[in-house]
């Protein structure tokens, strides 16, 4: 039987507009980058204030579930009222719903991403099946970001100073910890793109026997494929046809045994019409 895919919650809220002293965000204005908050800030100062989502706390205060920098950078500017979507969910609930909505909506860093979903799945009992339901994403793009979890804790450090890529540090997933570090730093020093990780990532981890065995088989597969190559020049020219060199570098050699030969393999080129004869070949004597 198919699974049915969770929800955060049944979406019912009211809107209305409330005072910036009734809502409690959940972090503090020196949480945010400071020239950030400023950035944000003259883009409210011409334009209107955005609709923020709150939970109903009690006594008359509601709990912040999104855009906190937003809501930070409005406080900036001495806005008071702001407009709001008011839900009634359950503490559970409204940690749900805040993870799921700053996923889809805030340009947030992969790591972050990562550490997010964790606690979502951790807190909320859910699969990364249901993760990816939520966000409109597949499985696979939500088990690539939790890998990056998986590795060192030096090389996740690199990710979130931006010296590492996610898609460079994933390719060390498989590499064994106490190595993923200098790994990484000769990625870094060397500025290789993923392809070129990924190849000295393998080649570590392949034994030579099999990397041989590898590369034989590839190139067996190239020379049928340049074989292949030469015989189908051959019918086409209905000649000799010579190849020296490989699928990387090399000369093919086209024999011509008479004039008619020659006309034939420029007709098959299409650099002569079939009713114009050759000038170097009415060259015969009066």
């Amino acid at each position: 039987m198919k699974k049915t895919p969770k929800k955060v919650a049944d979406v019912s809220f009211d809107e209305k507009t409330l005072s910036v002293a009734l809502i409690e965000p959940q972090t503090t204005a020196d949480d945010w980058d400071a020239r950030d908050l400023k950035t944000r800030s003259a883009y409210f100062a011409l334009n209107a204030a955005p609709t923020f989502s709150v939970n109903e706390k009690g006594n008359a205060r509601f709990t912040l579930l999104t855009s906190e920098r937003d809501f930070h950078a409005i406080k900036m500017l001495g806005i008071t009222e702001v407009p709001v979507r008011i839900y009634h969910f359950s503490e559970k609930r409204a940690a749900a719903f805040s993870a799921v909505e700053r996923l889809k909506n805030e340009n947030l860093s992969v790591m972050e991403e990562a550490y997010l979903i964790k606690k979502l799945m951790q807190n909320q009992n859910f699969t990364q099946n249901d993760v990816a339901d939520m966000l409109g994403k597949s499985r696979p793009c939500i088990a690539n970001t939790m890998r990056l979890l998986t590795l060192e804790a030096e090389v996740i450090g690199l990710i979130e100073s931006g010296k590492l890529s996610a898609g460079h540090a994933r390719t060390l997933v498989k590499v064994p910890k106490e190595k993923q570090f200098a790994f990484a730093q000769e990625a870094i020093k060397r500025k290789f793109s993923v392809r070129e990780m990924e190849r000295t990532v393998k080649a570590f981890l392949t034994p030579p026997e099999v990397l041989r065995r590898e590369k034989e088989q590839k190139d067996a597969e190239r020379s049928e494929a340049l074989k292949t190559f030469v015989e189908q020049m051959r019918a086409v020219f209905a000649t000799k046809v010579s190849l020296i060199g490989n699928d990387k570098k090399g000369r093919i050699y086209i024999d011509y045994y008479s004039p008619e030969d020659l006309i034939r393999i420029q007709k098959v080129l299409g650099l002569v019409k079939e009713e114009v004869q050759i000038s170097i070949f009415d060259d015969e004597e009066e």
